[in-house]
């Protein structure tokens, strides 16, 4: 075993020393900033310190054990660790579906796609050896994602250390301004990292667009390729909390297919709490001179699409709960338990705080919604939250509202104009 200690100027180039002297299978063990030069503790130069070993290869002996799998997933996830400022994609594209994974771990969806690995051999095993623990296994990669995370945070936080230059930092300030998580920016980095051997000197302008296509590519990746529903969708189911902007966004829906599509369309409201709601959509019902059923239970709602039946498209408005509440969350499951082919509409407001989003998000992830409306565009100036959600989670976004007028204030996910509003251009 070869043990070293590097000392650079930044953090990158550090780690590019380590992998120069002991290659790519070198082993992280510990990374601090320190202080060199000057005289009596003056005129000191910040530096990095990263300590690294590497393992010789040998054929092991046949009187040795072989490596339990438990030690070989340790050397290979660290050695992982070490070359994800190399290996990682950049196309940004999941390796497996990411709709049953635990919320804590969907922001991965971009950063863990891993380069194609050999088969690995099986290790006959060795006799008389204990049980690995699973749990330890687990703890094991959570304490090296951990490691990972805390080299990123440190090095976007450490303007005295210039990790990242003046005006890329300006940029991490501005996203951050923008609500972006710091797991959403971590993964700007590491993907301009992957390009550039040092973000100490990077050019602004070159800084600029390569944030902006990244940001881009991450929204545009949620983005359907059309919002034309096809002919099959007989139903659009739209769910939400109170006061988001439902029965407006229905309204504006409805208004296209009939105007433009030449739908007959038809409306249902389960929203009984509110009267004012019942009543704004029989106004927009009126209006668009089209049938509307209100019904307060599941046999009330199967009365109401055997009535409808001859319509080639329903719009069902929910009511608006807190649906942080369990109880809530499955009151309206009796309403989305019917056999007509449908599509779920999730409804959040862009001025709801992403915390309060993501609570949201997370317990309908297994549900059968998967679109979602953004409304309140024009009320916010934030929109780090959209970019979160692009990451975080496996949603389509599908519509943003920008106004009350119906028919106009309603337009898809524009993810050019997105970007160029998170790295301060003008709205």
């Amino acid at each position: 075993m070869k043990t070293k200690k590097i000392v650079a100027d930044t953090m990158p180039l550090a780690l590019k020393k380590v992998r120069q002297e002991l290659g790519d299978n070198a082993i992280i063990v510990n990374t601090k900033p320190i202080k060199t030069g000057g005289v009596f503790g003056l005129f000191t130069k910040q530096q990095y310190e990263v300590t690294a070993y590497s393992i010789d290869k040998e054929r092991p002996s046949p009187a040795s054990p072989p490596t339990s799998s438990l030690e070989a997933n340790q050397v290979k996830n660290r050695q992982f660790e070490l070359k994800k400022f190399d290996d990682h994609s950049d196309d940004g594209e999941p390796v497996a579906s990411i709709f049953n994974q635990s919320p804590q771990k969907r922001y991965q969806v971009y950063s863990q796609s891993k380069p194609n690995a050999e088969p690995e051999k099986p290790v006959p095993a060795p006799q008389k050896t204990e049980p690995v623990s699973s749990s330890n296994e687990t703890q094991l990669l959570e304490e090296l994602q951990d490691m990972r995370k805390m080299m990123m945070t440190f090095m976007m936080n450490n303007k005295q250390g210039e990790a990242f230059s003046p005006k890329l930092t300006a940029y991490i300030d501005r996203l951050k301004a923008n609500s972006v998580s710091e797991e959403v920016i971590e993964h700007i980095m590491e993907r301009l990292l992957k390009k550039h051997e040092s973000l100490t000197d990077i050019d602004e302008m070159v800084a600029r667009e390569e944030i902006y296509s990244i940001i881009k590519d991450i929204i545009e990746k949620r983005i359907p390729d059309s919002n034309i529903l096809q002919e099959s969708t007989r139903m659009i189911n739209v769910i939400g909390p109170t006061g988001v902007g439902k029965t407006t966004s229905i309204a504006k829906l409805a208004t296209e297919q009939v105007l433009k599509q030449k739908r007959r369309v038809a409306m249902i409201t389960t929203d009984v709490y509110r009267i004012a709601a019942v009543e704004q959509l029989k106004t927009y019902a009126g209006i668009l001179n089209v049938p509307i059923e209100v019904v307060r239970s599941a046999d009330e709602l199967e009365a109401a699409l055997q009535k409808l039946r001859n319509y080639d498209l329903i719009y069902m408005d929910t009511t608006g709960r807190n649906y942080k509440e369990v109880q809530h969350r499955e009151s309206i499951n009796e309403f989305l338990n019917h056999p007509v082919n449908s599509d779920h509409y999730l409804v959040l407001s862009l001025t709801t705080k992403y915390e309060d989003m993501k609570i949201l998000l997370d317990e309908f992830v297994e549900s059968p919604v998967k679109k979602l409306i953004l409304t309140k565009f024009d009320e916010t100036s934030s929109y780090g939250s959209i970019l979160n959600i692009a990451y975080q989670y496996p949603y389509q976004l599908t519509y943003i509202t920008n106004g009350q007028s119906v028919p106009e204030d309603i337009t898809g996910i524009d993810a050019a104009m997105l970007a160029g509003y998170l790295i301060g251009e003008e709205k």
